[in-house]
């Protein structure tokens, strides 16, 4: 006896390829892919030139403080010269000292309280 099972491909083939292809619905996933792709790609470029003004920006507020910063190196080197320290003690009331006079210690003097 044999005891061998005989399908149909008849009776196969409906239970596989239920799902039949549909051009309508593959255009219209096709067509929302395409339109959300653009839209992503509409807003990355965005960002990027958004962030490319934000760099021009921050790069000419560096330059400018970069001038600034060198023109209070400038500014200091002027203020902490010695001809305006001199200018400034006179200002103040400070007199130039003409000739100098030591106090001679004589070697037999002792100091007592």
């Amino acid at each position: 006896m044999n005891y061998a099972l005989m399908l149909n491909p008849s009776m196969i083939r409906p239970l596989i390829f239920r799902w039949r292809f549909n051009s309508k619905i593959a255009w219209f996933l096709g067509f929302s892919l395409i339109t959300s792709l653009v839209v992503f790609y509409v807003f990355q470029v965005s960002y990027v030139t958004q962030a490319s003004f934000t760099i021009a920006d921050y790069e000419k507020q560096i330059a400018d403080l970069d001038k600034e910063f060198k023109n209070l190196q400038l500014n200091f080197s002027n203020v902490s010269s010695l001809s305006s320290l001199e200018e400034t003690l006179v200002a103040r009331g400070y007199e130039k000292v003409g000739k100098i006079h030591y106090i001679q210690v004589l070697e037999s003097a002792v100091v007592t309280k």
